[in-house]
């Protein structure tokens, strides 16, 4: 079985149009059983192909990128992260100082989801940024087609 970071290298720097459940489960590193189930609840939207259903690439990544945690995939793609990712999506460091109580709180959540803190307060954020869409994407160039990404 492939490592996550063959996957992540795979999924994103050698992208296919469409990818059968078959397929989808082998790029990322699921069961077939696991992704159908996906689809059936509606987190994976499929597209009914005269061949059957099929998933776009953006459909893939974005899913991918709700488990995979965006600082794991900067890592595997390495110097490749530019060709794979828009520049207003990369990480960046930003200091805060924010209330203790925001901070541990940040704490538990992440670790009773299994995820960074980083990855908590990063969702948290992109609600707030996609609230406020219209007028940002006014006044940072590029914003919308990066909030929009990969679709």
């Amino acid at each position: 079985m492939a490592t996550t970071p063959t996957l992540i290298r795979g999924l994103f720097l050698h992208p296919r149009p469409t990818y059968t459940a078959a397929a989808a489960a082998g790029a990322i590193g699921m069961s077939v059983e696991d992704v159908e189930g996906w689809m059936e609840v509606g987190e994976l939207e499929g597209e009914a192909t005269r061949n059957g259903v099929v998933l776009s690439w953006a459909e893939l990544v974005s899913f991918a990128m709700g488990f995979w945690e965006q600082e794991e995939i900067e890592e595997a793609l390495g110097a490749d992260v530019a060709e794979a990712l828009p520049e207003l999506l990369r990480l960046c460091d930003l200091e805060v100082r924010i209330p203790r109580m925001e901070v541990v709180a940040l704490e538990k959540l992440a670790a009773r989801d299994g995820k960074s803190v980083d990855a908590v307060l990063a969702a948290e954020l992109r609600d707030l940024v996609s609230a406020q869409s219209e007028w940002l994407a006014s006044v940072i160039p590029g914003f919308a087609s990066a909030l929009a990404w990969p679709y």
